[in-house]
């Protein structure tokens, strides 16, 4: 499925990435609310990563809306994990500590 826009904003963060020569530049994450796949009954929740060159529009699905939220926070510390990397220096968010961006880990699901 291809979405074309993140939707309903329902929440927001604003991070900064820090370069190894001190310059600074935002990076906005954007979540949209949970909603029903089309002709299907699981759930996909969209989110968008904004800055640092980035310009990420993507989903994740669920069982139900409350998963498929879950995961795509869990998601979102994955893929600025990836953006961190890429561009080096630190990504940190004010209220986090120690590299804590505030976004949940899921644990492994257990078999």
């Amino acid at each position: 499925m291809k979405i074309m826009d993140v939707g309903e904003v329902i929440a927001t963060r604003t991070l900064v990435l820090g370069q190894n020569d001190a310059s600074h530049e935002e990076v906005s994450v954007l979540l949209g609310r949970p909603q029903q796949l089309p002709g299907h009954p699981d759930y996909y929740c969209p989110y968008q990563i904004r800055g640092a060159g980035a310009d990420t529009l993507s989903y994740a699905c669920g069982i139900d809306s409350f998963q498929a939220l879950l995961l795509a926070l869990s998601t979102i510390e994955v893929e600025l994990g990836i953006l961190k990397k890429q561009f080096g220096g630190e990504l940190r968010w004010d209220c986090g500590k120690q590299g804590a961006l505030g976004f949940p880990v899921m644990p492994p699901a257990s078999l």
